[in-house]
């Protein structure tokens, strides 16, 4: 993967989660498989064309919310 399909990823993913957290800090707090499949499949979308996949799509979003560690 190119430096730019990285930045590419890392951005899109950073914009997922900000609308994931602003979805769930919503009151009543929805079912969060309710919003983040939509909001996963929007995003994704974006940078589908680059080859990248859905699993790490979604691990990258755990890696900028501490979720994993890199090693």
């Amino acid at each position: 993967m190119t430096e730019e399909q990285n930045n590419a990823l890392r951005a899109t993913a950073r914009r997922c989660s900000d609308e994931l957290k602003a979805a769930m800090a919503q009151k009543p707090k929805p079912k969060f498989d309710a919003v983040s499949r939509p909001l996963l499949a929007k995003h994704f979308e974006k940078i589908k064309g680059l080859g990248v996949p859905f699993l790490l799509f979604v691990y990258t979003i755990g890696r900028i919310n501490g979720q994993f560690r890199e090693h």
